[in-house]
């Protein structure tokens, strides 16, 4: 019952088995490490395009309002302009 060929060939896949587990181990970890890391990075980067495109609009609210303004100041000097030629051209 206990041959010796046998015992060793159940070792042997034994020892294969407990190999293959911790490789399997690491490689999890290395890999849950890696998306960590690749997580910490992404975060970071997206933290900066947030803050800029925080910025962005805001200068984009002063610039949408300046713009109004100065078209309206067209208008009116233009709308100035037209009337003057009016009043000036029935004399």
């Amino acid at each position: 019952m206990s041959d010796p060929t046998v015992l060793v060939e159940l070792a042997e896949v034994k020892g294969q088995l407990k190999l293959m587990t911790q490789m399997m181990q690491q490689n999890h970890e290395s890999t849950h490490q890696r998306i960590n890391d690749f997580r910490h990075a992404i975060e970071g980067r997206l933290s900066g395009v947030e803050s800029r495109v925080a910025t962005i609009e805001k200068n984009e609210r002063g610039t949408a309002i300046r713009g109004a303004g100065s078209g309206a100041m067209a208008g009116t000097v233009v709308t100035a302009c037209i009337e003057a030629l009016k009043y000036f051209a029935t004399r």
